[in-house]
């Protein structure tokens, strides 16, 4: 399929950028859903952040090729693989404790998007 690389690239982009952008919050510190509009300039200056947050925009910018491309019934479901990718990269990357069920959660949605794009 000519979509499914610049799905993978749109992906493997928005995870990264989760990843990045958490390991930037572990140094800022704890925010509240109400208190992050007042401190969004001194979030955005930790470097991680940064690079996180411009990680997911280039998601974005490259997910308006891949919907104006690609069925958005197969691609909106190839982005569940950016579950897996944090969930590795939380476990290697962020010390993050991986459960049992977790695993097994995740290994479902796997089974679906194999599924679907097999379609």
């Amino acid at each position: 399929m000519k979509g499914i690389p610049l799905i993978l690239a749109a992906v493997l982009l928005g995870a990264t950028g989760q990843v990045i952008m958490k390991k930037g919050m572990m140094i800022y510190g704890e925010v509240s859903a109400g208190s992050v509009w007042g401190q969004l300039v001194p979030i955005l200056k930790v470097p991680q952040v940064a690079i996180g947050f411009v990680c997911y925009g280039l998601s974005a910018v490259l997910w308006i090729a891949v919907v104006s491309n690609v069925d958005l019934s197969l691609a909106y479901p190839m982005v569940s693989l950016a579950y897996v990718l944090v969930f590795v990269a939380s476990w290697l990357f962020l010390g993050e404790h991986i459960t049992a069920v977790r695993t097994i959660g995740l290994v479902i949605i796997c089974l679906g998007v194999f599924v679907i794009s097999r379609s």
